[in-house]
């Protein structure tokens, strides 16, 4: 009996362990609908950037398929496909508009489109592509 408790203990330990899919189904309703704040923008072997104003830089992902962003000066529309923890985000189509030299819009926007990987804890939201990741709140 010990064994077979033993073997059964060991079974399920695996199958949560095999769990790699931080954004569930049930999460990606979650995702939906909120407005997220960008809070910091990491890019490999560079120093993390802190947004000094997150409700300048926002993510919104409809329930429709449709993504709005604010960066900063600038609003970009357009479409996502969202796949269990692979976000994919199609070009972004924005407004022109020059922000300032010290604004973010530029690097926030290509750290947006493309394919990436999301994970969700709590009201926190973090995309990663390739050597960028940002980090949301909601």
């Amino acid at each position: 009996m010990r064994r077979l408790n033993l073997l059964l203990f060991a079974f399920a330990l695996s199958v949560v362990a095999c769990d790699d899919n931080p954004a569930r189904p049930t999460d990606q309703a979650v995702l939906r609908d909120v407005t997220w704040k960008l809070e910091t923008i990491e890019r490999a072997g560079s120093p993390t950037i802190t947004v000094p104003n997150p409700e300048l830089y926002t993510l919104i992902l409809d329930n429709d398929g449709n993504v709005s962003v604010r960066a900063d000066c600038n609003q970009c529309t357009t479409t996502y496909t969202l796949d269990g923890s692979s976000l994919k985000v199609a070009h972004l189509n924005c407004t022109t508009n020059f922000c300032t030299l010290a604004s973010l819009d530029g690097n926030y926007t290509a750290g947006l489109e493309g394919t990436s990987s999301i994970e969700m804890s709590g009201s926190h939201l973090v995309i990663r592509r390739g050597s960028v990741t940002l980090r949301f709140r909601s």
